[in-house]
């Protein structure tokens, strides 16, 4: 009699003991720095320039951007620098040629800018060294994806050589990359990248849950409290979801002013946008609502 009451009120204690702790598991989530970079510049003002140029980001810089995203490799002399693509074929020249297999003397000899227009011929691939120099001093900061790995402590060292961990994110969709980062250096601050939906296997309502509890169980797997999602995963009931668990909620790549209006009022920390021009003539608007 005594054993069954004991399990009837564990299985009643049980429901009211995971609602109360969900909303809590944050608190068990990593410690790291966390930056709020609201408008964060995707692969520089990109719609306007060509993209991982200095161009780019100086004129993401006047936009009013507060973040400018970049993606790096490592060429096989070891030395970083900027590309979202592994070749050379869509932004560099065409043919298909692997960057990670030449030296950055030999990358310098491409052109990263005409394929964007005539004005923007002669642009080089930039060191990421040059954008941390570009970027350092102004109020738009770095937000460096990791694209490969084995480069994590190259890209730190550029970092720590600029001294700008205080003000840099890193991101990456690598879940070894994010852990290698982690443990490299504590003091910066890391977002893990996620872009696919779980496969269905039930309810609408069922299937949010199931995506809810994997993207909190791998961000503390990950010892990161900042997930950055595509944005066309995302509703109201997910960004809150995540935010009780103390998750912050970044999202990629928005360039449309009304979804833009609608992910910032569900509660969503960042925005990365080829348009940062765009997503500051918003973030004014709602500024000037609140007063």
């Amino acid at each position: 009699m005594i054993d069954d009451l004991k399990k009837n009120c564990l299985i009643l204690f049980f429901p009211v003991f995971f609602f109360f702790s969900f909303p809590l598991f944050g608190e068990e989530i990593s410690k790291m720095p966390v930056l709020t970079r609201t408008n964060v510049a995707h692969r520089g003002a990109s719609f306007l320039a060509p993209e991982n140029t200095l161009t780019a980001y100086r004129i993401a810089i006047s936009a009013g951007a507060d973040g400018a995203e970049c993606d790096v490799y490592a060429g096989s002399d070891g030395v970083v620098f900027l590309s979202h693509d592994k070749t050379t074929k869509r932004t560099l020249g065409g043919g298909d040629n692997d960057l990670t297999r030449m030296t950055f003397a030999e990358i310098q000899k491409l052109d990263a800018g005409q394929w964007k227009g005539k004005q923007f011929r002669g642009e080089k691939v930039p060191k990421l060294d040059d954008y941390l120099e570009l970027l350092k001093g102004t109020t738009c900061h770095p937000v460096i994806e990791i694209k490969m790995d084995g480069i994590e402590q190259s890209v730190l060292d550029a970092v720590r050589k600029q001294d700008m961990v205080k003000v840099t994110t890193i991101i990456a969709f690598s879940e070894k990359v994010v852990k290698e980062v982690r443990r490299l250096e504590p003091n910066i601050c890391v977002a893990w990248l996620y872009s696919e939906n779980l496969k269905d296997k039930g309810t609408a309502e069922a299937n949010a849950e199931r995506l809810t509890e994997f993207l909190i169980g791998k961000c503390k797997e990950l010892d990161t409290v900042i997930l950055d999602v595509s944005y066309n995963l995302l509703s109201a009931q997910l960004v809150k979801a995540l935010r009780d668990a103390g998750i912050h909620v970044w999202c990629w790549t928005v360039n449309d002013v009304q979804q833009m209006n609608t992910l910032l009022d569900w509660g969503v920390e960042s925005i990365t946008t080829d348009r940062p021009e765009l997503l500051s003539e918003v973030l004014k608007t709602k500024k000037k609502e609140k007063k």
